[in-house]
């Protein structure tokens, strides 16, 4: 009985591994989205996803997440921590995706293209820095189901022992730097930064430098001044709840700031206003992305493991979702803006 049960358990999770495998194949094969075929962005995303995920838990941790969604039961802890850990890779894989696409948007703008390939090649490379963000919103839903399935799990599990070991067993042992947090943030810092300096090793001669756009002067005082605010006025009662809110208000502040004098720059056509005005809206989305998952995101996840939040909280959520959409519609009109003609 208990060997035809592991059995039937190891066929039901072979197919739920091999169905969807087969149809991504029968997408990718099918000639119907060449378009979307990105390796760099791909691999990007699922390594800055493996950053991500060992910034917030521990090998073990991670190790047990997977043991949970493959249907192997697990303690109310671990089913706990293993339902998180699914929810911030859905929310980690959507972020990772749009701040991707700014990246790569950036890179195209500061290529070559604009002087030697004319506005069909600069255009094309502009479209195809969306793809990151189909691919973060594809895995972002794939993660989303183990978390929903683990949290109906948790429901109908019995309560444990209100001792203080069985409720939060990883309070004691919780610290910021541990080796996985550190090879987390390594990973993903030499990931931004080969994704920031490759195209100055494939076409030396660039127009632009694209460290201004990432990091403009403006957008970094209103976002990083802004969050320091904030989270001063909150105070520590709050802990960390509020960076992750703070880093969204604040971008969102210098988008609708930077679209503000895109606006004027076309009334008055000033071009060298409408160039600082897009250096303002790509600046702000990557702070505000850049800031919600190095540090809002992770320390969320940690307070909630530490058993000082219950769960995220909902502005952060409402952040986690919203925030990257809307710097995704902020990067199309941006498109729009670039490959729009305007006579002087």
């Amino acid at each position: 009985m208990s060997n035809g049960f592991r059995s039937k358990r190891g066929m039901i999770l072979m197919g739920r591994i091999l169905i969807p495998a087969v149809l991504v194949a029968a997408v990718l094969f099918s000639g119907q989205f060449v378009g979307l075929m990105q390796g760099y962005g791909l691999v990007f995303i699922l390594l800055g996803g493996m950053a991500l995920a060992l910034m917030s838990f521990s090998f073990l941790e991670i190790g047990a997440a997977f043991k949970c969604a493959s249907g192997i039961p697990g303690s109310r802890a671990e089913t706990r921590t293993s339902g998180l850990f699914w929810e911030a890779s859905a929310r980690n894989f959507w972020m990772l995706g749009v701040l991707a696409s700014v990246m790569s948007f950036v890179n195209a703008l500061t290529s070559s293209s604009v002087s030697s390939g004319g506005i069909a090649a600069l255009a094309s490379k502009m479209a195809a820095s969306l793809v990151p963000s189909v691919y973060g919103l594809v895995l972002g839903a794939v993660c989303l189901v183990p978390s929903w399935k683990l949290g109906g799990i948790l429901c109908r599990q019995p309560l444990e022992d209100a001792s203080p070991d069985s409720v939060r067993p990883d309070q004691k042992t919780e610290t910021f730097w541990k080796l996985e947090t550190v090879l987390g943030y390594a990973l993903f810092i030499l990931l931004a930064a080969w994704t920031i300096v490759r195209p100055f090793l494939s076409m030396p001669a660039v127009s632009f430098k694209s460290w201004s756009w990432f990091f403009y002067g403006p957008a970094v005082l209103i976002i990083l001044g802004g969050t320091m605010a904030f989270v001063l006025f909150v105070g520590g009662a709050a802990a960390g709840t509020p960076l992750t809110a703070s880093f969204a208000l604040t971008a969102l502040i210098g988008l609708l700031m930077g679209f503000t004098q895109v606006l004027l720059g076309f009334a008055s056509k000033d071009i060298g206003r409408i160039a600082s005005a897009m250096t303002f809206i790509l600046s702000s989305s990557f702070l505000g992305l850049a800031g919600m998952i190095l540090v809002g995101a992770p320390m969320e996840d940690r307070m909630v493991k530490a058993g000082k939040a219950d769960r995220p909280t909902a502005l952060s959520r409402v952040a986690w979702a919203i925030f990257p959409l809307v710097a995704l519609i902020f990067l199309g009109m941006a498109f729009f803006l670039v490959i729009t003609p305007m006579n002087k």
